[in-house]
């Protein structure tokens, strides 16, 4: 049986952007009906002209078609405005729309879809990319129809006044596809260039923004100036070739709208003077001519408009070809989480091999046995497994080999143990806000009281002083102020306030001195018990509180021993 053939980029593309135009479907609906009926109310501004001043020319009354030509333009200026709000909240809805998808991929897979690339560019990626998307739906999208529905509706009006005025206008619109065609294809291409490169730029400045001590202590400041020089110049490049493109089509579709339109207009002068050439079976009055030519413009407005309007496509489609396919990727790491374990579980190693994303395995066949109120370490040089066998039980890894039990039950591919986890890594998270925002992040349904004995169980009120102000002490961003030890329990009181009955800890005293890691591990082994902890760790002090210790293997490690 033949594979179902996978999609193209073009096709993942074409499917997101599609579902998140269908969000903003009522507001384009809306943009639609509005701009058409101000095309409408055009007409009643170009009958009333017309009139006006063949009326005038004839010594008769204008007032009826003044009184036309101004309650058109009164009408019209409503329907604009009101459509231009409606686009704004169609282009907004859009935006909103891929990126509550970004975010809920997120919570379903978990922070590893967000690796691969560093934080700027992904912050860029989400942030930016997903804002270029206003523009294909609050302009491209009621754009593309309006070109079609707009010079119709004059065409239409047209042909009551001259049929060959009208069929002038059909014949000059034809060679436009074709010339919009070369222009889309030409803008997607500089875009998706474009936005690569406003990527990169973030990406940099992020990265050397987060280390600029670091570059300032290793005098390296010229050097990784010249980089974000460099990448901030080839997004200055890529921006122009985006403008030139734009430009250049703009021009043309220019030259092409006034030539019809002189056409036109040379008609009308002729049959008015009656010197055109030969008999069209027509006759036109100076209201009738007048009235075409004020209508012929606007026939022209909106393909126009569509016209410079291609880069917005081109954009949102860039943008949709990056997404999509990342998106896809986290359908492939889809977890679903298991239901929170009421007690602290068995968790069993059986022959396990780990993999990631389909490529070889980076972890020998490994078995162990991490039991409840134990403290079973996981050692071995870097690049064994540790902390991916930690990930192992929140589904972010594939097994390769052998099964993962828990009470005895195998844990199924993609499942997580997430809801029973308390997670320690090296460098705890901390964000600005109280000493006690940071602690409820485990639980933030929690009560103060549930806070101060987390707290004070780890140990924080040690430093969380009333001098400090207690834990509604103010913390810096990136929680500047706090020593890694500090950190470190801060950490602690989050894994005793989420009560989880497995504790994953992975090289949870890297960064602390000698004293602080020994303080630390003191309060780790009082508070722990009643749970299943495993951790992982290089530190010799560490290991030898553990109750049994496991020592890994990489894949590679392994084969070459094999005799």
């Amino acid at each position: 049986m033949n594979k179902p053939a996978q999609p193209t980029l073009k096709q993942v593309a074409k499917t997101y952007l599609n579902a998140w135009a269908a969000q903003s479907d009522s507001h384009l609906r809306a943009t639609i009906l509005l701009q058409s009926l101000a095309t409408a109310a055009w007409i009643m501004i170009a009958w009333g002209v017309g009139h006006a001043v063949a009326a005038v020319s004839q010594a008769e009354p204008a007032f009826l078609p003044i009184f036309v030509a101004a309650l058109g333009a009164a009408v019209r200026t409503l329907l604009v405005w009101q459509a231009d709000t409606s686009a704004a909240n169609a282009g907004m809805r859009m935006t909103a729309a891929a990126r509550e998808t970004i975010f809920n991929q997120i919570s379903d897979v978990g922070a590893g879809l967000l690796s691969g690339v560093g934080a700027g560019e992904r912050t860029s990626q989400i942030i930016d990319r997903t804002a270029k998307l206003y523009g294909y739906g609050a302009r491209w999208l009621p754009g593309m129809r309006l070109a079609i529905i707009g010079p119709v509706i004059i065409l239409i009006a047209v042909a009551t006044q001259s049929w060959l005025a009208a069929a002038l206008l059909l014949v000059s619109v034809l060679v436009l596809p074709v010339f919009i065609w070369l222009t889309a294809s030409e803008t997607a291409a500089i875009a998706r260039a474009q936005q690569s490169s406003l990527d990169a730029l973030s990406g940099a400045f992020q990265s050397r923004t987060a280390k600029a001590g670091l570059i300032r202590a290793f005098r390296g400041v010229a050097r990784q100036t010249r980089v974000l020089e460099d990448a901030s110049d080839t997004l200055r490049q890529k921006t122009m070739a985006v403008l030139k493109t734009a430009f250049l089509s703009t021009a043309v579709m220019e030259f092409f709208a006034s030539i019809s339109i002189a056409l036109v207009a040379v008609y009308i002068g002729f049959k008015l003077l009656g010197i055109f050439p030969f008999g069209t079976g027509e006759t036109i009055t100076l209201a009738e001519g007048l009235t075409v030519l004020v209508m012929v413009p606007e026939f022209f407005a909106p393909i126009r408009r569509l016209s410079s309007l291609h880069h917005d496509r081109a954009d949102g489609v860039a943008a949709a070809e990056m997404i999509g396919p990342w998106l896809e990727t986290g359908f492939e790491k889809k977890v679903h989480r298991l239901k929170r374990l009421l007690c602290a579980p068995e968790i069993e190693f059986r022959g396990v091999a780990l993999s990631f994303g389909g490529a070889a395995p980076f972890l020998a066949p490994t078995s162990f046995t991490a039991r409840p109120s134990y403290m079973t370490a996981l050692s071995g040089p870097s690049g064994s497994g540790k902390t991916s066998c930690l990930l192992a039980l929140l589904g972010n890894n594939t097994l390769a080999s052998g099964e993962i039990l828990i009470n005895g039950v195998p844990l199924e591919h993609g499942a997580s143990l997430a809801d029973s986890v308390a997670y320690l890594r090296q460098t705890p998270w901390v964000t600005e806000g109280s000493l006690a925002d940071n602690i409820a992040l485990a639980r933030p349904e929690a009560s103060k009281a549930e806070i101060e004995s987390a707290a004070m169980q780890a140990g924080v009120m040690t430093f969380a002083t009333v001098e400090r102000g207690g834990l509604d002490q103010p913390l810096a961003r990136f929680g500047a102020g706090l020593s890694g030890g500090e950190r470190q329990r801060l950490a602690l009181a989050r894994a005793v306030l989420r009560d989880a009955p497995i504790w994953l800890l992975d090289e949870p005293t890297a960064h602390l001195d000698e004293q602080t890691e020994k303080d630390f591990l003191q309060r780790l082994r009082s508070i722990s018990q009643g749970r299943t902890v495993l951790i992982t760790s290089h530190s010799e002090s560490v290991l030898s509180v553990c109750d049994e210790v496991i020592n890994l293997t990489p894949a590679a490690a392994a084969e070459t021993r094999a005799p």
